[in-house]
């Protein structure tokens, strides 16, 4: 007679699990969104008894596997989006996405708070989840590669590193199949302009990737210029623009002021509260800036800045882009003065 546990064991051969992680995501942020993704589909997969755990060589338990085939693939944003769709047609699959307004959150109602107030053209999955029966699923997942599968030639740049051991300085940073600015070169510009802005901001945390309060790290006399005195200040000019002018609220800025206006820049020292408390500003901002943009009935919507009078959100979106290339630039020779690590 046919165990409980092999009628499952036998039913999980007959299902598939894949997660699909975006190729934009540096290592460490796709193994969190693999972690995310996939706490939170075993939620929703059919219940398991659990299988037997077995005892090694030491006499330490080793807990017994997931019965479930689960396999990590790959997708550029466009097949992401494209995969999402499809997976959710049907009633076959159980499908779960993190998208890149949720991820930036930092507590649980603002990953829920977010994406709630952003519209359904402007959220972009960073990763996907998708479960079911194993045909159904290799169905909308076969033309993907494993995420351990190196890039094919025509997707990447030259290898990293050269055949000499050298960085070339050119390459695109941290890897060599980055695809920050895959953006549509056609179509709407509300998703142009987004996108641009939206490379550039994952272009200022690729930089900061790997280090802790090294952040604080100045670069040489006399300048107070620092990447985590880049982030303090980019927080306070995504609040300023999108925050105080263009929705009209009155509040101050974060780090900066009348009385300390190089607050954001001096203000940046080796504390991990310090680091910890730049990120999560810089986040919410970027979190309320992405949620005005796509609650904007248009392109043309204005606001009142003491400095330039009357401004709209077109302007201030090509401002930020600006604003960010100019500091990104910055932040490139800061990051080689740390580590040496190089790339655009």
């Amino acid at each position: 007679m046919t165990t409980n546990l092999g009628v499952h064991i036998l039913m999980a051969s007959l299902t598939k699990l894949v997660l699909v992680i975006s190729a934009d995501l540096p290592a460490a942020w796709a193994v969190n969104a693999a972690a995310v993704l996939g706490l939170s589909i075993g939620g929703r997969l059919p219940p398991a008894p659990p299988t037997p755990d077995a005892m090694d060589v030491p006499g330490d338990l080793a807990l017994g596997p997931n019965p479930h085939q689960v396999s990590v693939l790959r997708a550029t944003p466009e097949q992401l989006r494209k995969l999402y769709a499809t997976a959710r047609a049907g009633d076959e699959l159980i499908t779960v996405g993190l998208d890149q307004v949720a991820r930036q959150a930092r507590d649980r109602d603002g990953h829920f708070a977010a994406p709630a107030a952003t519209s359904g053209e402007q959220i972009d999955h960073v990763a996907v989840a998708v479960f079911g029966p194993r045909d159904h699923v290799t169905a909308v997942t076969e033309d993907l590669p494993h995420h351990s599968q190196d890039a094919k030639p025509h997707d990447q740049g030259p290898p990293f590193p050269d055949a000499d051991g050298r960085r070339r300085r050119a390459e695109m940073f941290p890897a060599a199949d980055d695809r920050r600015f895959d953006t549509p070169a056609t179509g709407d510009e509300r998703r142009m302009l987004t996108d641009f802005l939206r490379a550039q901001r994952s272009t200022l945390e690729a930089k900061c990737s790997g280090l802790d309060t090294e952040l604080s790290r100045r670069s040489v006399e006399p300048s107070t210029l620092s990447l985590l005195g880049l982030v303090r200040h980019l927080a306070d000019v995504e609040r300023r623009w999108f925050r105080c002018v263009l929705a009209g609220h009155d509040e101050p800025l974060l780090f900066s002021s009348a009385t300390q206006p190089d607050g954001d820049f001096d203000g940046a020292v080796p504390d991990r509260r310090v680091v910890a408390e730049a990120w999560e500003a810089w986040r919410s901002e970027v979190a309320f800036a992405d949620a005005f943009t796509a609650d904007a009935p248009d392109l043309n919507l204005e606001g009142h800045d003491e400095w330039r009078g009357r401004v709209s959100l077109r302007w201030v979106l090509i401002h930020m882009i600006e604003e960010y290339a100019r500091h990104n630039g910055h932040a490139d020779l800061l990051r080689e003065r740390i580590d040496g690590a190089i790339g655009l």
